[in-house]
Order: structure tokens, then sequence, then C-alpha cells
């Protein structure tokens, strides 16, 4: 989710902080859950800086706290390992204007090192464009497609994102639930098949997305640029809309994510493209399986 950073830096450490402690409680699920697994690794994050020593015993549960900030010009990144104290320390340093905070959660594999289950959870602004941050969340997927868990985990992804967009009193900008992000620049898939970097289309969110996936968040200037919520009602395309305080919606193309198939997502891109950026996606550029039109947005 992408929202203009508040103006006072209480401001921002409160949005900010709701994220995190709100995502660690309702996307990490029983096995991740720091909170009711009582985790707590003081004098454990010595291993952060060593390379070739294991974090502990396998199965066990890590978590890790990371900040990224500017020292003389120079982009510096420190991390901790996570308990109750870190974690509200890690908080406070919000108040130092960091570029970028993680919260890191996974069960150690064999080797001792993070493995899977594992959840992400970050606010990133980039120095090209501090004004504005992004709010994300990533999940390993065995869970999200297994046959008996998948119906229940999407819900929940769902609803964590409608309760925040409705309790939040903030306009979000953009916001989306997609399987096909590029983990590496945090990109839409559009935004990386296009060749885009998130300080060239920030901007441009007023009027204009960063991409469209099978649960997109619109602001309400492109929700008027498309035409309204009954247009988009009228078009079929979309199973859930759900209009929120500010004007925005939230298009849900399908009940299911596993029917996102390419003939919705054709559906999608037909209603969206107006306020797509333009240009003609190229597909193959990673190992990633993009859910795209490879259509030029403003051919139409």
């Amino acid at each position: 989710m992408d929202y203009v950073v508040p103006e006072s830096r209480a401001g921002y450490r409160s949005l900010v902080e709701e994220w995190f402690v709100n995502a660690a409680r309702h996307l990490s699920g029983a096995t991740l859950n720091p909170f009711t697994n009582n985790l707590n690794l003081s004098g454990r994050g010595a291993v952060l800086k060593k390379s070739g020593v294991p974090y502990g015993e396998p199965g066990e549960l890590w978590g890790s706290l990371w900040t990224a900030g500017m020292t003389r010009g120079r982009r510096t990144r420190v991390g901790r390992a996570w308990s109750p104290k870190e974690w509200e320390s890690f908080f406070d340093g919000l108040e130092k204007d960091p570029f970028e905070v993680t919260l890191r959660l996974a069960r150690l594999g064999a080797d001792g090192y993070p493995a899977g289950p594992w959840l992400t959870v970050t606010a990133e602004r980039d120095i090209e464009a501090p004004e504005w941050v992004r709010l994300m969340a990533d999940r390993s997927s065995e869970e999200f497609f297994a046959p008996d868990r998948s119906s229940d985990v999407q819900r929940q992804w769902t609803e964590f994102l409608l309760r925040r967009l409705e309790g939040g009193g903030r306009t979000c900008l953009f916001g989306c639930v997609a399987d096909d992000v590029d983990t590496t620049t945090r990109r839409t898939a559009l935004e990386a098949s296009l060749g885009l970097f998130q300080d060239e289309t920030v901007v441009e969110l007023d009027t204009t997305m960063r991409g469209y996936s099978w649960t997109t968040v619109c602001s309400p200037g492109v929700v008027a640029r498309l035409g309204g919520p009954d247009v988009l009602r009228a078009s079929g395309a979309f199973a859930t809309i759900t209009a929120l305080a500010d004007g925005g919606l939230v298009l849900q193309a399908t009940d299911d994510m596993r029917d996102y198939t390419p003939d919705r997502i054709a559906m999608v891109f037909q209603q969206l493209r107006l306020a797509l950026p333009s240009g003609e996606p190229v597909g193959g550029l990673s190992d990633m399986t993009p859910r795209l039109v490879f259509e030029a947005a403003d051919a139409g």
C-alpha cells in the first residue's frame, strides 16, 4: 500500500507502527506469530553480523528487525534479533526518518538458518521520492495455495487489507494483493515489465496506477479517471468492489485467486487500461510468471 508520508514524525511513526503490529499479529499465522509464541531472542543478535554461524536450532522461530538509513551520504543497514525490548526500540528509531524498516519472521531450517514458512513486513521510502511510503507484507506461498487452506488464507489477507484501509483514516494511493510482485526490487509486475521504478510511478498515483492485480486498490483520482464505481461495477470484470470512505475502491477480480486466469486478467486489464502507465510490457525478464496482458495500455 502506498501513502503520502505524514507531515510530522509522530504521524509517520503511528502509521508505520500500526502497520507492523497488525501485520505481525494477523498475517503471521500460528506458526510465526511472535506474540503468541513469546518470542524473545535477547542477546542473540551477534549471529546477524557473522557468516557461517547458524542462528539456532532447526525448527526454532526466528525474528529479526532491520533498519536502513543514510549516514554521510552512504546507505547503512543495521539488524537486531527480535525481543520485546528491541521491538519497542525499533519503533523509537522511526523518529530518525530511516528509509526502510523490515521485520522478518521465519522458522529455522535443518542448517539453522531461516527457511520456510516466513513473513516479511516492510515500510520503505525511496531516496529519490521520500514523500511517499510503501507498506508491504510478503509471505511464503505454501499456505496460500494449499488446497485445504487456500480459501481461508486468501480471506485472511483480503480482510486484513480492508480493515487497514477502512480504519486508517488516510488515503491509500495504490495497493494490491498479488503473487507476481518482483521481490528483488519490490516493483509490481507491470512496473518491472515496463522498466519503471517506484520513484517514477508514485508521483502519478493520483491518476495512474502502478499496476493491476487479483486485488487492486484505486485512489479516488484513479476511480474518477476510470469513469466512477458504477462503470466498473457494470463491466463484470470484478467479483467484488468495495467503496472506501475517501472515494477510493478495492477491486477484487475473482472470489478465489486460483480463478484469476488469463481470461479474467484480460477483463481487468481492459477496464483499468486508461489508468495504467503507457508502454508495452516485456515478458521473460525473470523466472516469475507475471499476471499481465502484454499489450500497450494506451492502445485503446
